[in-house]
């Protein structure tokens, strides 16, 4: 699935002023914590103490408060990020979950100009597999046959000998390459990072490294103190003890299965938990940058590739919304000689990294699609922002459907398209059907349809989002490949997907 040199050549002939300056390029550390909403994280006001390594680093850095991502899972959002195009431009979605080899990502434009490239990524669909990491020049994951002893061993040291439900049980039972052993081994990124650093790259050469870390992602499973840190000792024991299986995730969401109120309360902890996992996982990346004097002269990001529902909605996981709780992420970014350190209001987009590293790294934006991806450097005050859901997904439904072929799921069988204008408007249009605008500023959690009282902005927003979807044009065109091996699609099964 790789392509020819062509794409190398072609990044290097984009190549302008400041390529030829190597101490004016910077690094590049990018940080994606899968599966984070920035409304559970203390750096963004959050009442628990889930990011305290982080808020200390944003002192220094831009904190972006108004961030929305391109859609509401990992595949269409990481390959906006890559891309810089929407996901109706770039076409990877459910049911296509490849990104398309003709599309350049930032790593293939960075590599072009002389950068070094590292990707380190626990999500499978972040993978060769998939096709995702073109233009890395290594990749690691928690998976790989190499270290899966060492994610073997952190797991067991994360999960009781003996615990109450019965999933983790089960998965505690079969720790060859179950997800529940991959997924959430993130110290082994460090310790690749580590060595990649000291042994694989040139010193003099500017280098890109990515990281995907899913300690966040369900299932959940934060070692016990840092649930310790937390929670009670009561909310401690309650994290060990509550079933969240798939079966009943899928069935809440359904509306056919309630989950007690102090159950919701449950996942919300050991969530948060997981979230202090992962602010530990950065401050190490960090300190490996500080113990080689690279941290000065290094752009480092944190950011997600979208949110949790946490029973926000009569939702579980992340599919079949828009909502902010899924599309509102984390975006920090700290390098002071081009990113003055403050909080700022300006809506943003995880996509806009594209554009900003291009620009960074002293390599042209092509120009391709409505570019609807705007530089960090420079945001605009105002801005209408979208994001796609066209495709829902399928799995869920055919099971749903099949064993209750009365239910009315049509609802979740739309696909969705929403329009946020500034900080304030937004539209979620279903494709084909009715649409729903909410006063965020009036209304944070969207509880509130108020196209009636509001029809002049909801009209306005229907008619930009049909002048949008009219001009986009399909630029990736990927298809269902067949080389996921059996062990690939056992990964992506166990976690959801």
């Amino acid at each position: 699935m790789r392509r020819s040199a062509l794409g190398t050549v072609a990044a290097l002939a984009l190549c302008v002023l400041g390529c030829s300056r190597e101490e004016a390029r910077p690094n590049v550390l990018w940080v994606v914590w899968d599966t984070t909403r920035a409304d559970h994280l203390s750096v963004y006001g959050y009442e628990r103490k889930t990011t305290p390594f982080l808020e200390e680093f944003a002192k220094d850095a831009r904190v972006f408060e108004d961030c929305q991502s391109s859609s509401c899972w990992t595949v269409p959002s990481h390959a906006s990020m890559f891309t810089g195009l929407l996901p109706s431009e770039h076409g990877a979605m459910h049911g296509a979950e490849f990104l398309d080899d003709k599309l350049v990502t930032v790593a293939e434009h960075l590599r072009g100009a002389g950068y070094a490239t590292y990707a380190w990524a626990a999500n499978p669909h972040v993978s060769r597999t998939e096709n995702f990491l073109q233009g890395f020049d290594v990749e690691e994951h928690p998976f790989d046959e190499s270290v899966r002893e060492r994610a073997i061993e952190i797991f067991k040291r994360k999960v009781p000998e003996s615990v109450s439900t019965r999933e983790l049980a089960a998965r505690a039972e079969d720790r060859g390459t179950n997800p529940w052993v991959i997924k959430a081994a993130g110290e082994l990124g460090r310790e690749g990072f580590a060595r990649w650093l000291d042994s694989a790259k040139s010193a003099e050469q500017p280098f890109l490294a990515f990281f995907n870390f899913m300690e966040a992602h369900r299932p959940l499973i934060p070692p016990r103190e840092l649930r310790e840190a937390l929670l009670t000792p009561a909310q401690v024991e309650a994290t060990y003890a509550t079933e969240f299986s798939w079966k009943d995730t899928w069935a809440y969401c359904f509306g056919l299965y309630e989950y007690p109120p102090e159950q919701l309360d449950t996942l919300r902890d050991v969530y948060d938990a997981a979230l202090l996992e992962l602010d530990g996982l950065f401050a190490g990346l960090v300190a490996e940058l500080r113990a080689r004097g690279l941290e000065d002269n290094t752009v480092i990001i944190v950011t997600a590739d979208h949110g949790e529902n946490l029973g926000d909605h009569h939702l579980l996981d992340h599919q079949y919304g828009l909502n902010q709780a899924l599309v509102r992420v984390p975006l920090i970014v700290r390098y002071p000689a081009r990113f003055a350190p403050g909080r700022d209001r300006s809506p943003v987009m995880s996509m806009d990294l594209f554009p900003t590293l291009l620009e960074l790294g002293g390599v042209a934006v092509p120009e391709l699609g409505v570019r609807h991806a705007q530089s960090l450097l420079a945001p605009k005050a105002t801005r209408v922002r979208v994001s796609d859901y066209q495709k829902p997904f399928p799995k869920p439904l055919a099971a749903v459907r099949k064993e209750y072929p009365q239910l009315d799921v049509s609802r979740f069988e739309s696909g969705l398209i929403s329009a946020t204008e500034a900080g304030r408007w937004k539209l979620v249009q279903q494709i084909g059907g009715a649409a729903q605008l909410y006063d965020l500023q009036a209304d944070p959690r969207e509880l509130r349809d108020v196209s009636e009282a509001n029809p002049e902005v909801a009209q306005r927003l229907r008619e930009g989002l049909g002048r949008l979807l009219r001009s986009v044009r399909p630029i990736g065109q990927p298809t269902e490949g067949t080389d996921r091996d059996a062990e690939h699609q056992k990964m992506l099964q166990a976690l959801g997907y």
